[in-house]
């Protein structure tokens, strides 16, 4: 074997394994999204972030594929909720049964709108 393929191979196999540690721990860190509703608060929380909502200032609930911001992107989805809160907060969410938990969400306010994209399916 020639030495630059020798080398190049060694290089991988040396480069690869924390590569893949990196990948996995990102994966594992930005998957853990936890969604907790409790005493009219709504609490999005990740290992490297959280959120606390009010129930009451969420005005619209709107499923559909959008361009995220990563600041405000607690999903893992590609298609997501984007919940509006007070005049014109937002952040983008992906629970895993999304029609309950917009259920609930109604059932402690009621004036909470949701909308779908058309054609959009599962």
């Amino acid at each position: 074997m020639a030495p630059t393929i020798l080398l190049g191979l060694i290089s991988i196999l040396w480069v690869s394994p924390p590569f893949l540690i990196v990948v996995f721990l990102f994966r594992y860190l930005y998957r853990k999204t936890t969604y907790t509703i409790y005493d009219n608060v709504l609490r999005i929380s990740t290992p490297l972030k959280s959120l606390a909502i009010n129930i009451d200032s969420i005005k619209k609930i709107r499923r559909g594929k959008f361009w995220v911001e990563s600041r405000r992107n607690y999903s893992v989805a590609y298609l997501k909720l984007r919940i509006i809160y007070d005049r014109s907060n937002y952040v983008y969410v992906s629970p895993e049964d999304e029609e309950s938990f917009v259920d609930t969400l109604q059932a402690i306010n009621p004036n909470i709108e949701y909308s779908s994209e058309r054609g959009l399916k599962s």
